[in-house]
């Protein structure tokens, strides 16, 4: 796998690692920012390298991470910080820079101006959804995607084998790869990848499989499964993921009120017709049918299943859109006569510098933050006044079971067996029979998925009492005292 030599005198370079540079301060600056989900892979690994292995209660060997890759990455970091927070953190800001480098790197191979493919990096780097997923799997997922693609067109095919595997293993969704390359390799007649080149994949998914079975008992992620039932019982809707993608490429910049420019979507509607103009430039089709045939997968199978529109799940579109909007400017450049070519590049540069410092006070007004500053005060309010061997049930689990280091019951089952089976099934009670907490956090008024609150008020106001000295908006917490 040998990468194009660096040359320091051009200017792409230099975008390139300004870019780069941007991605990585803003690591520092949004080093404090916190995702509930993410603080479950952080309990994960903080439990491993305090020696109660990796698990998400101490001594319950249930398998919640769907990202094993990001997890096993993730630990060297933990341990010499001695916070999973941190090691997780880092190994998302490093993985949105590679993300950047790879996909400068794609574009390279089709764009021979090479200052016109460097206006992906600053779009990135400026772009909010690079880091409002900081802290999870979701850049090491669009690092992984971008270099397969480009070992791909590479015909680096052992690396590419490799890569595949670790895609998958950061998220299941990177399979999707394997048929959109393989059409594309059918229709323009490419070489195929010898059979050993498959090994390598192999090996590692199923390395990864069989210590789920030794270690946890189960092949698959209870979490996976779990969202899977949920969705096909509709508990978060239907097509969100579809029906929701135009709303997040829109987030993605920052607030949609915040992309209006007199009154109207000027910026993004320019940005859309700068990625139509990729459609006719010949020399990136191949691309456009891997990529294209790739998210069309990736959307379908996520809508199918009725999964929750999530941020994460929208990184990949942003990061692939993006090299759109450069290789549409590039067809531009070329049509543009030889004498204003360098006032081409040069307004172009400017736009998505002047995109980049305007979405820097966003990105810090929006993700600068702990997400949710509440979930952390609850938790800290229960570490200092439960007592430690207490347990407690409750639907957003991350924050809560990081500061508050108590047992969790998760009702939606992601990290506590059986669970899943009982939400999936609309039964909202069963879960109090089969892990009865000693207390239940949640909303007021309680949500769907919260029901055993009200039906206990209603039917049993006996088994349970408010504690009230948890004085917090909108959340109750009560002790649970069945008969």
């Amino acid at each position: 796998m040998n990468f194009p030599t660096i040359k320091p005198r051009d200017p792409a370079n230099w975008i390139v690692g300004f870019s780069v540079l941007i991605v990585g301060v803003n690591g520092v600056v949004f080093r404090g920012h916190e995702l509930d989900d993410g603080l479950i892979y952080a309990r994960y690994i903080q439990n491993l390298i305090s020696g109660n292995g990796l698990v998400y209660n101490a001594g319950e060997y249930v398998n919640g991470l769907t990202s094993p890759l990001f997890a096993w990455l993730s630990l060297a970091p933990a341990y010499l910080f001695g916070d999973a927070r941190h090691g997780a953190m880092l190994i998302s800001v490093l993985a949105a820079m590679g993300t950047i480098v790879v996909f400068y790197r794609v574009l390279s191979l089709f764009i021979t101006e090479r200052t016109i493919a460097a206006l992906a990096t600053l779009f990135a780097a400026g772009s909010g959804i690079t880091f409002i997923n900081l802290g999870m799997e979701t850049s090491l997922f669009t690092f992984a995607t971008g270099l397969c693609i480009y070992l791909y067109f590479k015909d680096n095919f052992f690396p590419l084998g490799i890569c595949i595997g670790l895609a998958f293993l950061t998220r299941p969704e990177a399979a999707f790869l394997v048929p959109a390359m393989a059409l594309n390799t059918w229709v323009h007649n490419r070489s195929w990848p010898d059979f050993r080149c498959y090994l390598a994949p192999t090996i590692l998914v199923s390395a990864q499989f069989a210590f789920n079975g030794l270690y946890y008992g189960a092949l698959l992620p209870s979490s996976g499964v779990a969202k899977i039932a949920q969705g096909a019982m509709g508990h978060w809707g239907y097509n969100s993921i579809l029906l929701s993608l135009g709303e997040h490429l829109l987030n993605g910049f920052g607030l949609p009120r915040q992309m209006q420019v007199f009154g109207t979507f000027v910026v993004p509607i320019f940005l859309m017709i700068l990625a139509a103009f990729s459609i006719p430039l010949v020399q990136a089709r191949q691309y456009l049918i891997v990529s294209v045939t790739f998210l069309g997968l990736y959307t379908g199978f996520l809508t199918g299943l009725n999964i929750p529109s999530q941020w994460w799940y929208y990184a990949i579109h942003f990061s692939i859109f993006s090299s759109y909007v450069a290789l549409g400017i590039y067809w531009l450049y070329l049509r543009v006569k030889t004498g204003c070519q360098r006032l081409f590049r040069i307004s172009f540069i400017s736009f998505f510098a002047l995109m980049l410092i305007w979405q820097g006070a966003i990105n810090l007004i929006l993700h600068g933050n702990t997400v949710r500053e509440d979930y952390r005060q609850f938790g800290l309010w229960i570490a200092e006044n439960t007592p430690v061997d207490a347990s407690i049930a409750l639907a957003e689990i991350g924050t809560v079971g990081w500061y508050s280091e108590r047992r969790i019951i998760d009702i939606l089952g992601l990290v506590i067996s059986g669970n899943s089976e009982f939400v999936a099934e609309g039964d909202y009670y069963s879960w109090l029979e089969l892990h009865p907490p000693d207390y239940i956090l949640a909303r007021e008024p309680p949500r769907f998925f919260e029901r055993a609150v009200t039906f206990l008020q209603t039917n049993k106001p006996e088994d349970i009492e408010e504690v009230l000295e948890f004085e917090f908006p909108n959340h109750k917490l009560f002790r649970y005292l069945p008969k």
